[in-house]
């Protein structure tokens, strides 16, 4: 018997990588809107990276005035009492201090990035941290850190960011007196719920025991003179640094509720309970398992919230709040205009002064809720390819 070797081919397959690849490339192009999304954020990072050619600093301008000749400082063309219309030195017209809106709205950029992104990081950051503990341990804890939340959503985000940003310091020292309380409270109930979880005490929860007893005599120490309160972090900040703390404070609230909701759904699933009786630790199971099969929902919110951000920043900087004066911000843009906004006939004659940073506010935060569908399409398991 002669036996002859197959000519067939064998069909190539491609990889799981690759093929993950292409259908996220299909779900964005089923979506025309994604597209309209990703194609303005690409726009606006463009234009924040090319700040430096597009509007370059020019040395005729006022700016000596300022610490540092900042290039995010709003150079001062002129000293017209009114608004002067767009021309060809100045393609967005002035405002009515003289200061060129198209550099306002080129720097302005790069000042909304930081807003948005750097924001929203450190929420989720403090928001899926707070969450997961409260999801994943329950009782004490859950009912501790989830009441400080709601004390913290109860009230209104704008108004609170407000408050935040005016009490504030200029300086920021964190020192031992601070520190030492919030440990010793927080290793105080992580002690008293782990042991009753457990069911008994371990050599973990006896550390973070002695810890929690060494960190209430230190405070009592200090608080009464007999320990020198030690400087741990100071450093200076500016307007806008205060704006981004105070848009923080009010921000993580939201994580924590949406990122411990997922965290209880996933909790009880059948792999979690595997994962415990295969003797697997908490932070194991929390990083491994957990966190993976929970984050979806929070990050799809966290990039629609990033427009948000950007719209509570310029609101704050329109009531003088936000960023310092002559700050490239799209909102403080839309504050100078503001005396010419009360007569219909000052209003309609000086559009540009107030529509064309109104535009660009509009079209970035429109841009980050376009791309929050590209991303859920992308991220959300529950549609992705089985």
């Amino acid at each position: 018997m002669i036996f002859k070797k197959s000519r067939e081919k064998k069909e190539k397959v491609p990889s799981p990588t690759l093929k993950e690849i292409r259908f996220m490339l299909y779900r964005i192009r089923q979506s025309p809107l994604s597209i309209i999304g990703s194609v303005i954020i690409m726009f606006f990072a463009i234009v924040a990276v090319l700040s430096p050619i597009l509007a370059p600093p020019n040395p005729s301008w006022d700016v000596a005035g300022y610490a540092g000749k900042s290039p995010f400082i709003l150079p001062r063309v002129s000293y017209v009492v009114e608004p002067q219309p767009p021309s060809l030195a100045h393609p967005f017209g002035l405002t009515p201090e003289g200061f060129d809106i198209y550099y306002g709205i080129v720097w302005g950029s790069i000042t909304a990035f930081r807003v948005g992104i750097y924001v929203v990081a450190l929420s989720l950051i403090i928001g899926v941290t707070v969450g997961m503990l409260a999801g994943y341990y329950g009782g004490t804890i859950d009912e501790i850190l989830m009441r400080i939340t709601d004390i913290i959503i109860i009230f209104p985000g704008l108004v609170l960011a407000m408050a935040f940003a005016l009490a504030l310091p200029q300086t920021l020292s964190i020192t031992l007196r601070e520190i030492l309380p919030i440990f010793a409270i927080i290793s105080l109930i992580l002690t008293i719920s782990l042991m009753i979880s457990k069911g008994g005490s371990s050599w973990k929860w006896v550390i973070i025991e002695n810890a929690t007893i060494i960190s209430v005599i230190a405070s009592v120490l200090i608080y009464a003179g007999n320990i020198p309160n030690v400087n741990l972090i100071s450093f200076s900040m500016t307007k806008l640094d205060k704006v981004l703390i105070a848009l923080v404070l009010v921000g993580w609230p939201g994580y924590t509720r949406v990122i411990r909701g997922e965290v209880l759904r996933v909790r009880s699933e059948d792999y979690i309970e595997a994962a415990k009786a295969s003797g697997c630790s908490d932070f194991r199971i929390i990083g491994r398992h957990i966190l993976p099969n929970a984050v979806y929902p929070i990050l799809i919110l966290a990039s629609m919230d990033i427009g948000s951000i950007v719209l509570t920043a310029a609101a704050l900087s329109f009531l003088r709040v936000g960023a310092e004066m002559d700050f490239a911000d799209w909102g403080q843009l839309v504050e100078k205009s503001q005396i010419y906004m009360g007569t219909g006939s000052s209003l309609l004659r000086y559009w540009y002064i107030w529509v064309i940073p109104g535009a660009f506010i509009f079209l970035f935060s429109l841009g980050w809720n376009l791309l929050g569908d590209a991303i859920r399409d992308i991220m959300d398991p529950t549609l992705r390819r089985r």
